[in-house]
Order: structure tokens, then sequence, then C-alpha cells
């Protein structure tokens, strides 16, 4: 299944911050193209590396989850710069922007440290990007350079924190998939027959395994659950050993629509090289009426197995 073609990433209001040493002009256009975004920084015009290290404030970064998805948006990022720093740089080495934060909460039991914390976002397009570095056991990384700007607006030398890209690739004797290209919360529910008076078990974002016992028939990610946008638009329930022999039931559902007027999506299920059965089309605001429910969505196609 091909996704859509999905542009860069739009950048909202910019905070300036105030840098008395900095000879770097800020560019609010260039951070359009940027491979990143930072939410409440400031885009500066060049790359990362370009401004000299004159100082000795150094920064790092605290991320929760060093994994992205291409199209991420406001991933939480935190950190600690210093000493005598009020700002702090982020970038890709070679982007045509990077960004700065102000870091003004001193750190406790050490006041010539300054926290910071910030919404990262990256473009859909970033596979596309040469700045990529793929390593030699096959993982693409991000390489995000992160830099302390002293009271004096100088530079000090680059911590690097690689973020490493997810490119929900699946595999598995059995996988039911389904894809959307909207920041909306959709779910995919998956019907698996079972031995029980209902016949079936349901998974789906509430109830994300098949079989507790074991990890097989499970939901992977809950893809933008409760409007949190992470840019994967992609659920899928996998089993990488025997799924249950019957008939299944393939729903999608809308739980919010996050503020957009409809969604469009794609859904099918596969063991290897062979389809089992596919299906898309568009929901609508209409959709989301008890859509955050089990037994919610709409039956979109059905399969046996094997």
């Amino acid at each position: 299944m091909v996704r859509l073609a999905r542009g860069l990433l739009e950048i909202g209001a910019l905070c300036a911050i105030t840098t008395p040493a900095c000879h770097w002009t800020p560019d609010t256009s260039s951070g359009t193209n940027s491979v990143i975004r930072v939410e409440g920084g400031q885009a500066m015009r060049g790359s990362i590396s370009d401004p000299s290290s004159a100082s000795k404030a150094t920064a790092v970064i605290f991320p929760r989850n060093p994994a992205i998805f291409a199209g991420v948006t406001d991933k939480s990022i935190k950190g600690i710069v210093g000493p005598h720093a009020n700002t702090v740089a982020l970038g890709v080495a070679g982007d045509v922007a990077f960004w700065q934060v102000p870091a003004l909460d001193p750190v406790q039991n050490d006041p010539e440290s300054f926290n910071f914390a910030f919404g990262l976002s990256i473009s859909r397009d970033v596979w596309n990007s040469p700045l990529l570095q793929v390593g030699a056991d096959g993982t693409t990384t991000l390489p995000l350079s992160v830099r302390g700007v002293d009271n004096a607006g100088n530079f000090g030398e680059a911590t690097i924190q690689p973020l490493f890209l997810d490119s929900s690739a699946i595999t598995g004797t059995l996988a039911v998939t389904l894809q959307w290209e909207t920041p909306t919360d959709l779910d995919v529910h998956v019907l698996v027959p079972a031995n029980n008076d209902a016949g079936y078990v349901e998974v789906w974002s509430k109830a994300r395994s098949a079989d507790p016992k074991t990890p097989d028939g499970t939901l992977d990610f809950d893809s933008n659950g409760n409007c949190q946008i992470d840019g994967r638009d992609q659920e899928d329930v996998v089993w990488q050993g025997a799924p249950p022999v019957g008939h299944y039931i393939v729903r999608v559902a809308a739980a919010s629509l996050c503020g957009q007027t409809s969604a469009a999506w794609w859904a099918y299920a596969s063991v290897p090289s062979v389809s089992k059965g596919e299906a898309s089309g568009v929901l609508t605001e209409a959709a989301t009426r008890n859509g955050e429910a089990a037994g919610s969505g709409v039956t979109v196609f059905e399969f046996d197995y094997p």
C-alpha cells in the first residue's frame, strides 16, 4: 500500500530570544525547510555547526524515548545547559537552519545551570533527508546536535543525541494494519476467533492483546491517542506465531478527528507475500460517535485464516 505524499511541517509562531553577541540572523522562513522544528524556539539561518566554539557552556538533553517517527509533532524533550548559559541551540549539522530555546529555570543546587524544555517536531519527509545516518547494524538515526549558548551569546561544543527512526516496517505470520494521512486519532479493531461465549476476542487500543499470556495478536502502537499527535499514523495487530484458525473481522473507528473535518484511511491484512484483504475509505465527524468504545467503528473487510 503506497502512502500519500506528504509535505513538510508548517512553522507556527516563533518566540524571539535575545543573544547579545550572536551574529546569526534570525530567519523565521528558513525553519520551514529544516528537518526539525522546535516549538517555542527561534529559527536561525545556517547549520548548527557553523558558530565557532568560544564558550565552556555545555548542554545535554534527556529524551524520554530516543525513537521517533517521521512527522512526529511536539515530542517532549528536556535538558540542562550551563554554566552561565541562558539559551540552548539545537539542530542537525548541515541543515538549513537550527533553533534556539531559552533556558531560564535554575537547576536546584546548581545556580549556574538551567533547565529547558521544548516540543520537537520532525519533517514528514525526513526519510528523504541526506542528513540521516545508517549504522553498521542497519539502524537509521538523525544526529541531533545540542549546544549551550552562554550569557554573552557564545556557543559551546556540541553534544550529539542520536534519534532513532522507526520505519514502521511490519513482519510476522499475520499482520492487520490501519494507515491514515491526517493528524487524527483513528483505531483499528480486530475481532479474533476465540473459544469463548462470544466466539471472538476484540483487539484494539483499550484491549491490546488477543491472549494476555502470549505476545501474539497484539496491537503494537496506539497512534495519535487522545490527539497527542506522534506522526506515525499507523496501527498494527501482529502475530509472530501461529494465529488462531477461523474468521476475522476488521473494523475502523474514529476516536477523534482532532479538529480535522475528515480522515482518509486504508486497511489491509497479510500473511508473508499474500494479501488476506484490504479496504479504504474516509471517516467524517459522524464516525466519532461512540468511537472510543469496544465494538465501535465500521466493518471494512473480513477474512479467514489460514
